[in-house]
């Protein structure tokens, strides 16, 4: 199960904390924005990152790495706690033993997609899924998406309706998104004290070792 998921037995022997994420968008992203944001690589942090999110599987191996005294965190939408419908959400996880102790949240408020400004994806929408009117995507286009409802399908939907280029999914956007951004400042603030808890969570598990017999 830990080859299927990319482990290899040196990450399982000396990685400090390992952190499920929701998705293939998170998996894809996330290690991309941590070294733009810190420098360094998330390994190099002592962190293993993996996608869990709707895997059974994935979650039962998380389950055993808690058994043998590893550090396991989830780091998961913020309304992963309100929004019954995800696919990875508390209900799902307690099934396998973990709590909401055990979860670090992306989102500002509710999730990734909307802790990056509204200029951040006007450009990116500009380059990556240009309007068939020819007009240009403007960041009062996008704010206006946060008002209610959820964000990125508000905003994958306005997408569709205006672009024939547009992603065929909404996981697509956020890793158009990540591909664009070229400096440190780049990485939203909310998304950096993600990582920095993360971080933290890492440095206070130090080293384990797996016990004689395992």
């Amino acid at each position: 199960m830990a080859v299927s998921l990319g482990f290899r037995n040196s990450v399982l022997l000396h990685e400090r904390c390992f952190v499920g994420v929701e998705g293939p968008t998170e998996y894809a992203a996330l290690p991309t924005l941590f070294k733009l944001a810190f420098g360094y690589p998330i390994q190099s942090a002592g962190i293993a990152l993996w996608d869990c999110g709707g895997n059974d599987g994935a979650l039962s191996f998380a389950k055993f790495l808690k058994k043998h005294r590893r550090t396991v965190m989830f780091l998961v939408d913020a309304d992963t706690m309100r929004d019954k419908q995800k696919r990875f959400n508390i209900d799902r996880l307690s099934k396998q033993g973990f709590t909401e102790a055990d979860c670090l949240f992306l989102g500002d408020p509710n999730e990734l997609e909307d802790v990056f400004s509204d200029d951040q994806w006007a450009g990116t929408m500009n380059a990556a899924w240009p309007r068939d009117d020819a007009q240009q995507w403007t960041a009062q286009d996008v704010s206006g998406l946060r008002v209610g409802g959820k964000f990125s399908k508000s905003l994958h939907n306005m997408l569709r309706q205006s672009s024939s280029s547009a992603p065929s999914g909404k996981e697509d956007m956020v890793v158009e998104l990540t591909r664009r951004l070229r400096k440190p400042s780049d990485v939203p603030p909310a998304l950096v004290k993600s990582f920095e808890d993360a971080i933290k969570v890492a440095r206070e598990a130090g080293l384990a070792y797996w016990p004689e017999g395992s």
